[in-house]
């Protein structure tokens, strides 16, 4: 049976493919098989610790908590299994002190290995990651951090902080090298997924094979309105305590959300 895991990167269009599976579960049932971060929990939690403070105990609950949500699927049903969340590759960088992606490579490597145990080693597995051109993907990350925490520092400063993180190519080299020939290891440019029908999402199903013409139209969210970082740091640097600034913000975003100013087509977009 064929296999793809899209684990991200954040910021690259993997809101936009979560909520486009969602939107066309009905559509998708009889052709692919699908989860999401809600069927992993477990690894999630795992993984996000093991980016804030690596142990090989949280290694071992994050293929454990992954091999759990796998266990009930039969690896008789020809469908294809498409497994889609940045989540498993724990934290955005930015929180709790990470700043890159140097443990992608042991996720990805446990997530292989559940795989393989589970379905046999005749599956053909793929791990496609969404990339994003550097600048982009700091500018996005910095805005959704911004978002959440009380970051203080301009864009400018903030980036250099993320210079590692954003060597998304250099990340997917790695997990490329340590998975060797037990998987395929590939990764689409968002940039490049703009012209695509429907966008990351079309590009990925039809990567498994499954066909995409017929999706019911959707929206990518979590777009960044112009103008909203400069805001939300502004806020950030303000004198309101956590719990004033907290709702704020929520507002705030309310608002640009309830103008239209946070989606935006995702039939022809990379966004999400």
């Amino acid at each position: 049976m064929r296999i793809l895991v899209h684990p991200g990167f954040h910021k690259t269009g993997t809101t936009s493919v979560q909520y486009g599976l969602d939107r066309n579960a009905a559509v998708l049932a009889d052709r692919v098989r699908v989860l999401q971060a809600n069927d992993f929990p477990k690894a999630i939690t795992a993984a996000r610790r093991h980016t804030a403070q690596p142990a090989p105990r949280r290694l071992r609950n994050y293929a454990s908590g992954f091999a759990e949500a796998v266990s009930p699927l039969d690896p008789a049903d020809a469908r294809p299994l498409l497994i889609s969340s940045e989540k498993l590759l724990g934290w955005i960088p930015g929180r709790r002190e990470n700043w890159g992606y140097a443990d992608t490579p042991d996720f990805m490597e446990r997530l292989a290995d559940v795989l393989i145990g589970h379905f046999g080693e005749a599956a053909e597995i793929t791990f496609c990651f969404t990339t994003r051109a550097a600048e982009d993907w700091q500018r996005s990350v910095y805005w959704q951090n911004l978002r959440s925490m009380r970051i203080t520092e301009d864009f400018e400063t903030y980036r250099a902080r993320l210079a590692e993180g954003a060597q998304l190519d250099a990340v997917v080299a790695a997990v490329r090298a340590r998975l060797g020939g037990r998987a395929r290891v590939m990764a689409r440019p968002i940039e490049e997924l703009s012209g695509e029908p429907q966008g990351p999402l079309g590009a990925i199903l039809r990567e498994l094979g499954v066909a995409a013409d017929d999706l019911v139209p959707f929206k990518s969210y979590n777009m960044q309105p112009k103008g909203a970082a400069e805001e939300l740091l502004r806020l950030n640097r303000s004198d309101l305590d956590d719990a004033a600034l907290t709702e704020t913000k929520r507002k705030l975003l309310q608002d640009y959300q309830e103008a239209g100013l946070t989606r935006q087509a995702a039939e022809r977009s990379g966004g999400g």
